[in-house]
């Protein structure tokens, strides 16, 4: 085994010990200092460490999950629902077509649909494999559509505009959300499942749907 490699063999195996991702990812550049390139003094780590934490730019990762959970909690999440599934809850595997963009996180998406979609597509006689696939698959459009805590990051790391990267995932983010549906909508009709709805919302119907998820649409 290479010394070069080392980081990368530590970095899994203490992933497979349960260790912490952070401390895992700290751990696994110690030997570069310690072995591979001795000259550089093992204090680096922890200064380049509180170095790029102080950073301001990653005030917006806690800031996004804190308002996802907000948004959960206080129930904005289910007016949003309850508009598109007045939209397009007459088709096949509407229900499944909510997809996540207010957390930020892929898997803070992932936790929050678990809890909120699939028991309400159980309910409707979706399939619970079928149910977790989609909320699984589905999580990975979150950090892509603005304002993706990914798109952050690498924005930080690559030193580029942060305005720039969210206007650059809306495209590949729409495209993926709407071929999701699509599949979605062909399985579920090929499975059988039942629509949610007989019809979409019209008239006052539509305009009080929009009404009460206003200013979550805002």
């Amino acid at each position: 085994m290479s010394m070069g490699a080392l980081p990368v063999y530590l970095m899994f195996a203490l992933f497979l010990l349960g260790v912490p991702v952070a401390i895992a990812l700290i751990a696994c550049v110690l030997p570069y200092f310690l072995f591979i390139n001795p000259t550089m003094p093992p204090q680096m780590v922890l200064q380049r460490l509180v170095a790029q934490v102080e950073s301001s730019s990653l005030w917006a990762v806690p800031f996004f999950i804190t308002a996802g959970a907000v948004l959960n909690y206080a129930g904005v999440t289910k007016r949003l629902m309850n508009l598109c599934e007045g939209i397009v809850g007459h088709l096949p595997g509407a229900l499944s077509a909510l997809m996540g963009g207010i957390s930020g996180s892929a898997a803070s998406d992932a936790a929050t649909e678990c809890k909120i979609l699939v028991p309400e597509m159980l309910e409707r006689g979706y399939d619970k494999d079928f149910s977790a696939a989609v909320t699984a698959a589905s999580s990975m459009i979150t950090p892509i559509i603005p304002p993706g805590i990914g798109l952050i990051l690498f924005a930080f790391v690559a030193n580029v505009s942060v305005g720039r990267m969210f206007l650059a995932g809306w495209i590949p983010g729409i495209i993926m959300t709407v071929g999701m549906m699509m599949l979605v909508h062909m399985i579920a009709k090929r499975r059988g499942y039942v629509p949610t709805r007989t019809r979409p919302a019209k008239g006052k119907e539509l305009l009080l749907l929009v009404k009460d998820a206003g200013w979550a649409l805002v």
